[in-house]
């Protein structure tokens, strides 16, 4: 093997190449006369630096590229100038380096030279609330453009939306939520799940790992109430929680309703009410469920799932027994079922009665001040008419004592009932069966009068006193039972000017005054101290919760004192404090009756706490509550989103004179405005047209629909964190428009023939195949009669009487009815058309070619159809195989082949029929023809 550890290597020289091409050049300005454009560097240097560029031009139709630069451009942009304004073009870009020239980039997109202004959007220290869609919008006299930018900013990911509980059991709480809108620009990892009790501050880590959107609490305390926040992490970090507004409170299934009634039954149906479950269970009822059973079977057939409280089952077999049962339902899950008497599916009646079995011996006893409820059970059908009456007088109703009737049932409402509302009350029910009277008592209990006086005195002794007095006069309606004596010390010594008063009765009014002696004796009485009395204390109301919050406001929310002291609550005082170390000032100058109210007039970026005070009828004030956790004061802007039930995701359709209803809920903050468009125009709250609006939810009624209701209705909900909309669309079925353009045509002794064109409108429904009728009226009389139905558009109507006068009509039919006639507008007599032959020529003179055909085309009119006779300068013209005349109901055609010198003259053509004759004569020519001999000298024809 050769020894090649000593040779040398020696330097090889490679010779660089052109540069690749530079990307497509991209248009970054343009004006009238000048384009600005860049590009980037080549992926390919050829081995060499880049020296410069060369850009080139050229119009968009045009074949030849122009450099449009003096020199090579060392840059990586270039402005274009010296433009033509109004014109295409095109640019592309070749990069240069010590090899030369390479290959030219791929031309620019076409770009028209005209003014085009500029905006531009900067947005400091951004954050992920600046991710988005950025909407541009242009307008100026000639019109108006849209567009957008999608912005990615990268940052831990925003809160979780609709954070909300999935299921409420006994013991543990379900949440689920969906994934946040701003993922900060990376994929969500896992989730952070915490809980707290609604007594406690801090929070507790149950989860930093899971990965759904949904999650199980177990072991929580029955009836406790707890609030949840989950917040989503990247590879960023953890962004903000999403927080359960109120506290959750943990339930169960609710009590089954009450009182499920059969209120009406006809041949095929059976309406039902109720009354709501005594319990919900510690969460709200969503809804009921409502299941049939058919007699003699052991299945319970699901009906319906409403949210109302009475409901109507049809589709019932006439003459079947059913029985009936209900349950609530809530987030817990289903209440134990209620069932109903059987009942029997047929067309019913019966004369009126009462239900007395829920007055015990037909007798209410009720205590003075008391709110009576008397509600009687009413059978009957059609349904009674009630009326009240106290002994003989009929029952005046006023604020306090009202009479109130529902589907089911007669009340008698008595507020604060006094003694002298006592005694008997009579009901009596109409209907056309017959007439149905009961009586009822009702006692009031008072307290008694005091015991008749004065109190004698019947024996003295050291340690006793023998007293007696006579009964009261008024014993308040019930037997006395016994007598309470009571004794009181007249006056009390008391060293200082520190005494404490005991043995008071709970909502008695005290008075004190004072008495101060010495050795000269007795001063005059202090003024007596304001009335106090002895009540129970207020329990301070709930710890306040920040609903909403802005710069300037936060809207607080609160729940009622558990206790109140005996007395109602009449209003609520709101104090706010600026942290850290603020005073507590009063925020609300007006009583606060609900549970909710807004602070205004605070600081955009201070942070600020809350506490509420409770006051009753008595006038005793609570504690204050528990202070709000730290508010910082910042809009707090969340994009408006609709909720819309799936119903709506297809179209719409009602029926003519209908009510159709489009609704939904709303979330967003700040709180969305709500606008309802149709066909770009808003629509208002009309006689028509109703339209309810709330913070969170709205509605749009449109009442006895016609066809021209539908169309497209969109529902527009917006703040400053953008907008959300969603388009209903609406189908009105309605009777079809009257057909168009009636017309008749081919009139004879015995028929014509009718066409029309299809209505503008079909109603919103196919044309059946029934398709339209056809009437007709003779002249003279008021009677339509119907000829024939069709499915096209076009009648032949036989039958006519010769000379009489007719008129026709014709109605589209569709499923939902015939529309209005179309109506002939010149009515048409039954009669065979006649017409004396005439003429319709253009021209008399034809010219042709020798060796040419000549045609000859002579239009006329006649009816009925006439007889053509040709003649040529007064002869008869022959027919041969080179001359041939044709005769159609319009027109004449004469054809001579080859025409030559003897075809010249003039034909004569007579038409005759049984109206009358008619003639015209035709010239026939031959061009001149110029021809020139061999010297050009002489012309001969």
């Amino acid at each position: 093997m050769k020894n090649i550890a000593n040779r040398h290597v020696l330097p090889v020289s490679v010779s660089p190449a052109p540069p690749g091409p530079p990307s497509t050049p991209d248009i970054d300005n343009v004006s009238r006369n000048a384009v600005t454009i860049s590009w980037k560097r080549p992926v390919r240097d050829g081995g060499s630096d880049i020296r410069g560029y060369c850009v080139e031009r050229k119009e968009r139709k045009g074949l030849r590229w122009v450099r449009a630069c003096k020199r090579t451009i060392p840059d990586l942009r270039f402005k274009v100038q010296g433009l033509s304004e109004g014109v295409e073009y095109e640019f592309r870009v070749t990069a240069e380096n010590k090899a030369g020239f390479g290959e030219p980039s791929e031309p620019s997109r076409p770009v028209m030279t005209k003014d085009i202004s500029y905006t531009l959007l900067v947005i400091p220290d951004c954050t992920r609330y600046d991710a988005g869609k950025y909407h541009l919008c242009l307008e100026n006299v000639a019109g108006k453009k849209t567009g957008f930018v999608n912005v990615k900013v990268l940052d831990t990911p925003g809160p979780p939306v609709n954070l909300k509980p999935r299921e409420i059991a006994k013991n543990s709480i379900t949440l689920q939520w969906e994934i946040p809108i701003i993922d900060g620009g990376s994929k969500i990892r896992n989730y952070i799940i915490e809980k707290r009790a609604a007594t406690k501050k801090a929070y507790t880590v149950l989860s930093t790992t899971w990965q759904k959107c949904s999650f199980k609490i177990p072991d929580l305390e029955e009836g406790a109430y707890y609030y949840f926040r989950v917040s989503a992490e990247n590879d960023l970090g953890v962004g903000e929680p999403a927080e359960t507004p109120e506290p959750i409170r943990v339930s169960q299934a609710p009590s089954a309703p009450e009182n499920l009634y059969v209120t009406d039954v006809t041949s095929d149906s059976a309406s039902l009410a109720w009354t709501k479950p005594l319990h919900d269970g510690g969460s709200l009822i969503t809804g009921y469920v409502i299941e049939a059973q058919k007699k003699d079977t052991d299945q319970w057939v699901h009906v319906a799932t409403i949210k109302a409280l009475d409901y109507t089952v049809t589709d019932l077999i006439e003459g079947a027994e059913y029985t009936f049962r209900i349950m609530a339902v809530n987030a817990s899950g289903r209440s134990d079922p209620r069932e109903s008497r059987p009942a029997v599916i047929k067309e019913q009646t019966s004369a009126p009665s009462f239900d007395l079995r829920g007055v015990y011996q037909k007798t209410i006893i009720a205590k003075a001040g008391d709110r009576l409820k008397v509600e009687i059970p009413v059978l009957g059908k059609p349904r009674p008419v009630v009326s009240w009456k106290k002994g003989d007088t009929v029952v005046k109703e006023t604020q306090r004592l009202n009479i109130e009737t529902t589907l089911t049932s007669t009340i008698l409402n008595i507020n604060e009932i006094k003694r002298t509302d006592g005694g008997q009350y009579s009901m009596t029910g109409k209907n056309m069966l017959g007439t149905m009277t009961e009586t009822i008592t009702i006692l009031v209990h008072d307290i008694p009068g005091p015991p008749t006086g004065p109190i004698k005195l019947e024996e003295i002794s050291c340690d006793y006193v023998l007293m007696s007095w006579d009964p009261p006069e008024n014993d308040g309606g019930v037997p006395i039972n016994n007598y309470i004596v009571e004794m009181r010390e007249t006056t009390a010594l008391v060293v200082g000017n520190l005494f404490k008063s005991t043995g008071l009765i709970d909502g008695i009014a005290y008075e004190h005054r004072v008495i101060a002696e010495n050795m000269a004796g007795l001063s005059k009485a202090s003024k007596p101290s304001e009335p106090m009395y002895a009540l129970d204390p207020v329990d301070p109301p709930g710890r306040p919760v920040a609903l909403n919050i802005t710069r300037h406001e936060v809207t607080l929310s609160w729940t009622k004192p558990e206790g109140d002291g005996g007395f109602s609550i009449t209003g609520y005082t709101v104090e706010r404090r600026e942290m850290p170390n603020g005073r507590w000032l009063k925020a609300n100058f007006n009583n606060i009756l609900e549970t909710i109210y807004t602070v205004s007039g605070l600081t955009e970026d201070a942070t600020y706490e809350f506490r509420v005070f409770a006051r009753n009828s008595a006038g005793a004030v609570s504690a204050p509550s528990q202070s709000s956790e730290a508010i910082l004061c910042r809009d707090d802007i969340e994009e408006p989103r609709l909720d819309v039930d799936a119903s709506y995701s297809s179209t719409v359709v009602v029926m003519a004179g209908e009510v159709f209803k489009l609704e939904a809920s709303v979330t967003g903050r700040p709180i969305p405005s709500l606008v309802w468009t149709k066909e770009g125009k808003e629509l208002e709250d009309t006689a028509k047209i109703e339209i309810k609006t709330s913070e969170f939810h709205t509605t749009l009624t449109n009442k006895d629909s016609l066809r021209r209701d539908g169309g497209a209705f969109t529902l527009i909900a917006s703040n400053p964190g953008g907008f959300a909309k969603f388009i209903y669309n609406v189908k009105v079925l309605d009777r079809p428009g009257p057909p168009n353009s009636l017309t008749v045509t081919d009139v004879t002794a015995e028929k014509c023939v009718l066409n029309w064109l299809h209505p503008t409108h079909d109603g919103g429904a196919k044309i059946e195949i029934t398709g339209y009728i056809v009437e007709m009226q003779g002249k003279g009389s008021e009677k339509w009669t119907q000829v024939m139905v069709v499915k096209s558009n076009e009648a032949h109507v036989t039958g006519l009487t010769q000379g009489e006068e007719y008129t026709f009509r014709i109605s589209a039919v569709n499923e939902k009815g015939a529309s209005d006639p179309r109506s002939l507008n010149v009515p048409v007599v039954a009669k065979d058309l006649v017409i004396s032959p005439t003429f319709k020529l253009l021209f008399s003179t034809f010219s042709v070619l020798a060796g040419d055909d000549l045609k000859i085309d002579v239009p006329y009119a006649a009816h009925p159809k006439a007889t053509a006779t040709w003649l040529k300068d007064g002869v008869a013209l022959k027919e041969t195989t080179r001359v041939n005349a044709d005769t159609t109901d319009k027109n004449l055609l004469l054809v001579i082949k080859e025409a030559c010198r003897d075809d010249v003259g003039t034909y004569t053509v007579k038409l005759t029929n049984t109206a009358g004759e008619a003639s015209t004569d035709i010239s026939v020519i031959l061009p001149e023809i110029l021809v020139t001999d061999q010297e050009n000298q002489k012309l001969s024809l």
